[in-house]
């Protein structure tokens, strides 16, 4: 039969559990404060970036008003609200995704798709980019292990190319000279493919390197530029999970950063056109 404890050995359970409880109380007080911080900045943030676009509409549509505006100015104004719109799109849609992410509603399309399709447009669309920007100095990349043949894998495309574009973009904005190279290894034996986007910018310092991936921090911040709500890398970082794969960056201030990420893949292979049939009926 167990012995009850002495009167000595309860009082001293009873502090411990007062220092556990007194430990609680501090942590809870914390996050609630962490928490109240979070959704000051996302209101102030977001208050900012959805009202720099939607301003710039309005402005340049009233300036349209004008029956004598040259055609050069009304397609320079054109161009200025359709850039706005799209990037207030992105910022809803942002936000949209990562609302869908905290609740685990964000669902993949996977589907059959040439891989190599895809990052050629992204090539296409990030040369045009830069372009727009102003960077044609800058030398853009794309690496493929195999250059002739096409790879077709199993996977969500829309979700792929999002993840490529948020990383490409940021590459592009903060690197002035040098290059930008993105593109892939494959790792059959794990069934994975190794992606990477490495550019020759400013750089990230290391102890900022994962922290850039939490909600509302920003590369603009470890950069001196404050734009940006802050959304993408977390969207980024959760599409990959979702993928059934990791994301890690190398960070050197003085040498660019490499930003790296894995996702699972089914390749076509020489037994049949469509391998992924049957993962597709597990799957759905």
């Amino acid at each position: 039969m167990k012995e009850r404890p002495t009167y000595k050995e309860l009082l001293e359970q009873v502090a411990r559990l007062k220092k556990h409880v007194s430990h609680l109380e501090e942590n809870l007080k914390t996050n609630q404060e962490k928490t109240e911080k979070m959704k000051t900045r996302f209101l102030t943030t977001v208050s900012h970036e959805l009202r720099t676009p939607m301003n710039a509409i309005l402005g340049f549509s009233n300036l349209m008003v004008d029956t004598n505006l040259p055609n050069a100015k009304k397609e320079e104004y054109m161009e200025h609200i359709n850039n706005s719109s799209n990037s207030l799109l992105n910022i809803v849609d942002s936000m949209i995704d990562v609302s869908l992410l905290e609740i685990n509603e964000l669902k993949l399309k996977r589907e059959g798709f040439d891989l190599h399709k895809v990052l050629q447009q992204l090539y296409y669309h990030f040369n045009i980019e830069k372009h727009r920007m102003g960077k044609n100095h800058l030398a853009l990349l794309l690496n493929k292990e195999d250059r002739e043949n096409d790879l077709i894998i199993y996977s969500d495309p829309y979700r792929l190319k999002q993840v490529l574009s948020c990383f490409l973009h940021n590459a592009l904005k903060f690197t002035s000279k040098g290059l930008i190279e993105f593109g892939y290894k494959l790792q059959p034996e794990e069934k994975k493919i190794h992606f990477f986007i490495k550019d020759s910018g400013k750089g990230v310092l290391y102890e900022k390197a994962q922290s850039i991936f939490d909600k509302f921090e920003k590369l603009d911040e470890f950069s001196g530029n404050e734009r940006g709500v802050g959304l993408g890398l977390t969207l980024a970082k959760g599409i990959i999970k979702l993928m059934g794969g990791e994301v890690w960056l190398e960070a050197n201030l003085f040498n660019g950063t490499t930003f790296h990420f894995t996702i699972d893949y089914l390749a076509q292979n020489l037994d049949t056109d469509k391998p992924w049939l049957k993962l597709n009926e597990i799957l759905v």
